[in-house]
């Protein structure tokens, strides 16, 4: 079947066609880009690489003359790819593709649903994902094209459609928080997009019950206060902190580290940082000290009851639901009070007012107020001053597709790379429905 896949050249007149019309549609300014296929080399489809070199070769030019010929276009789609699974796939695509995708997408899951490991995984400190899981695919990337982009373009916990328990509950955003965190530390690592909006059991939205699942939750958070800069390295106050970036503490792994702290410039806030803190403990508390700034707001998400395995969240005390379509008011807590009291198994995201970070002072404010840099050392305290290495400004903090498409559309000028997994996916059934057509011919010929 490989073999016969690889003799055949991509037939790209349905696809012309889709473009075509797009192009000249009203949505023409609002695809951000195209995939081209999805996971094609994945159990030896599609082998033959030149071919496939040749059919984006093909899309690149379809976008060009369709876009080009219309005078009301205001920008022209960006392309995707290879959407591969695996970094030494991605490493061998790309190394043909590379200058022909203007963003690199790979696939990325961290087990199977069907596994029984994915219970002892999701159970253990292993869940967190650490920044040099990244860093593999960062390099394949900026080795392979001149303008360095990355999305992992789909992605959860597990495959084969998650796992009812885990993938659906709060238990499972403890790995979504943290490796939103560790993806920023990764550059040129961009966009995550979650699988799934709605379906299987690693989804956002509850296809039995239409209900906002844990990870929705975060999503919704992280797009609501989390700036596109993160700063520093992932922290953990219970062991003596590395200057060393990309660390946890002092050692290259999670090891027992159930505390981790990712520090960002907070959204909409000029030069205020702000914390993302997960408390993966089940039975202990910790005391959070924040030694700067004159307030802080903080949103402490829990599961219903205190539970890790529940599909409900509680914000501050207040459960969280989707009312009539509606979500409800999203509100921190104000206080002066510096001195955070994080509960067993908790997410939090803390905003520090009152404290000005030069990382996130925009730099045409910084030249009119004059405002000299600082030495940044951690805002966060244990018994003592846990100091951390500065950002040196590349470090990028991911945007959630799905979630902030769904609830936030936006003008194009305001969309920041992202684009809706379900588009891509529907571009790649278009694109390659020649393959899925020609097996079920030849099938029925035999």
């Amino acid at each position: 079947e490989s073999e016969e896949n690889d003799r055949r050249d991509w037939d790209s007149t349905n696809a012309r066609q889709l473009l075509q019309y797009t192009a000249q549609s009203k949505h023409a300014n609002t695809v951000f880009g195209f995939e081209l296929g999805n996971e094609v080399t994945h159990k030896g489809k599609v082998e033959n690489v030149t071919r496939l070199v040749n059919a984006y070769a093909e899309l690149r030019h379809i976008i060009d003359e369709t876009w080009s010929s219309n005078e009301n276009s205001q920008h022209k789609p960006k392309i995707l790819g290879p959407a591969s699974t695996g970094q030494s796939i991605t490493t061998k695509l790309l190394n043909a593709l590379g200058k022909h995708v203007d963003i690199a997408t790979y696939h990325k899951y961290h087990g199977g649903g069907k596994s029984e490991s994915l219970v002892r995984y999701a159970e253990s400190t292993s869940i967190i994902q650490h920044p040099k899981n990244f860093h593999g695919i960062s390099s394949t990337v900026n080795k392979y094209m001149d303008e360095p982009e990355v999305w992992v373009g789909e992605g959860a916990m597990a495959y084969n459609s998650g796992r009812q328990s885990i993938t659906d509950s709060f238990i499972g955003s403890f790995w979504f928080t943290n490796l939103l965190g560790a993806m920023s530390k990764s550059r040129p690592h961009t966009v995550y997009c979650r699988q799934a909006l709605v379906g299987g059991y690693y989804e956002l939205i509850s296809h039995e019950t239409m209900e906002a699942m844990p990870d929705y939750w975060i999503a919704h958070l992280w797009k609501k206060l989390v700036g596109s800069k993160a700063i520093g390295p992932i922290i953990s106050p219970r062991r003596e902190d590395s200057p060393q970036k990309y660390t946890f503490g002092c050692c290259e792994g999670p090891g027992s580290d159930t505390l981790l702290i990712h520090a960002f410039c907070a959204k909409g806030e000029s030069s205020n940082p702000m914390f993302v803190v997960t408390n993966f403990d089940k039975k202990s508390s910790f005391n959070l000290n924040i030694t700067v700034g004159t307030k802080i707001t903080k949103y402490i998400l829990t599961g219903k009851g205190g539970s890790r395995d529940s599909r409900s969240v509680v914000l501050n005390g207040k459960l969280l639901t989707i009312e009539n379509g509606r979500l409800p008011e999203i509100d921190g807590e104000h206080t002066d009070d510096l001195l955070i009291a994080l509960p067993p198994a908790s997410i939090s995201f803390v905003t520090v007012h009152g404290f000005q970070v030069d990382e996130c002072v925009p730099p045409a404010a910084a030249a009119v107020t004059g405002i000299a840099p600082i030495v940044y050392t951690s805002s966060v305290s244990l018994e003592d001053q846990h100091q951390f290495a500065t950002s040196d400004g590349r470090d990028v903090v991911p945007y959630v597709a799905s979630e902030s498409e769904m609830n936030y559309p936006a003008p194009f000028p305001e969309v920041q790379r992202f684009v809706l997994v379900q588009m891509l996916a529907l571009a790649g059934a278009v694109f390659f429905a020649f393959l899925l057509c020609s097996r079920k011919r030849r099938r029925q010929s035999r």
